[in-house]
């Protein structure tokens, strides 16, 4: 997503030649258009790469990535390039083939994500994420000095400069801005939007599932909770119940929340910036989020923090009261925030200090 919105946002006059990594399908013929050339790599079947995982310094991803023909390309495509952008948590295997300027974009930190992840498990699994954290901290270290480094959050882009003792820099993602709608006729939807693949977005989803909705019914009973996004798998489907409806891989998240009255975030832990939080506010609907997961969003009117689930329920039932009175028009008003150009703009400047030699 992020790398589909920086092509498209990129100046005419910059030539672009994409290597892409483990693509599904055929890219958007707008992306395709753009560039002067395209290379594609298909995956290591994911059995085979977790094997691999487990005596490489690579985190999964990362192995099934790292497929035969990988090397030699990106070496001979970045030579023939001014400077090349490395994009995506498991691309910093990817540096050391690299050659000339670069800048290495890794969206989280994946050692710093494994080390969550290792909290949200237990026995074998916590075991083998905290010794993959190790490994692939280790691999994050070799990263070449000359590579600009880059993360999508501040507090994330502050703590891995400190463990890696050089400098890294934060660029927050853009926003696609939907059309500002009037919410359709129907009972009050609450909505949970994020990658349902992801432990803190499962544990997000099931705190709202089985702790806050109950209190929202006891006040509202006709609310209709829609859980939203990719890659869903057993612990997230199992969540479905009569006024529960789990959309998996929708095509527009804007869709999502235009068709709401209310976005809900209950999140306990997480890393960068929860982009549907700053979605939910753009398309203009009230959002109730805990402090983590509306970390580094500025303050407003549409955006209310609250903790526990009583409290959360409580100002779910709150806007949607509001909603109910208003004959479903939207309580709140689009948010401002930064677009897709702003943030390419930044990755320009980064993309120039890099081919000047610059850290």
């Amino acid at each position: 997503m992020i790398s589909f919105e920086i092509i498209r946002s990129l100046p005419a006059d910059t030539e672009i030649t994409l290597v892409t990594l483990g693509a599904t399908g055929e890219l958007p013929e707008e992306i395709s258009a753009r560039c002067v050339r395209v290379a594609t790599f298909g995956t290591r079947r994911h059995a085979v790469a977790l094997f691999r995982s487990l005596f490489s310094r690579l985190q999964v991803g990362a192995e099934e990535r790292s497929v035969a023909g990988v090397r030699a390309r990106v070496r001979e495509l970045s030579a023939e390039s001014e400077v090349t952008l490395l994009h995506g948590p498991h691309i910093p295997f990817v540096a050391s083939y690299v050659r000339g300027p670069m800048v290495v974009q890794v969206v989280d930190p994946w050692s710093m994500r494994m080390e969550m992840e290792a909290r949200h498990s237990a026995g074998l699994v916590g075991a083998y994420k905290r010794y993959k954290a190790r490994r692939v901290f280790a691999l994050e270290q070799s990263t070449p000095p000359w590579a600009r480094l880059l993360t999508v959050g501040r507090e994330d882009a502050s703590r891995w400069s400190q463990r890696l003792n050089r400098g890294v820099r934060a660029i927050a993602n853009g926003v696609d801005h939907a059309e500002h709608v009037p919410r359709p006729a129907g009972p009050p939807v609450v909505c949970f939007v994020g990658s349902l693949n992801y432990a803190p977005n499962i544990e997000s989803a099931t705190i709202l599932v089985e702790e806050i909705a109950p209190l929202v019914w006891r006040d509202l009973p006709e609310t209709r909770f829609t859980i939203a996004g990719r890659q869903p798998g057993k612990a997230v489907t199992d969540l479905r119940r009569p006024g529960v409806e789990i959309l998996p891989n929708v095509p527009s998240i804007m869709n999502v929340f235009t068709s709401a009255d209310v976005a809900v975030f209950p999140d306990k832990d997480g890393l960068g910036i929860r982009n549907s939080v700053r979605e939910a506010l753009a398309a203009g609907i009230p959002v109730v989020a805990t402090a983590a997961a509306a970390r580094e969003v500025e303050s407003n009117e549409s955006l209310t923090t609250a903790e526990d689930p009583e409290a959360i329920a409580a100002a779910i039932v709150r806007l949607l009261r509001a909603a109910i009175t208003t004959a479903g028009k939207r309580v709140g008003a689009p948010v401002p925030t930064r677009s897709w150009k702003e943030a390419t703009t930044e990755y320009l400047d980064e993309l120039e200090l890099a081919r000047a030699g610059l850290l």
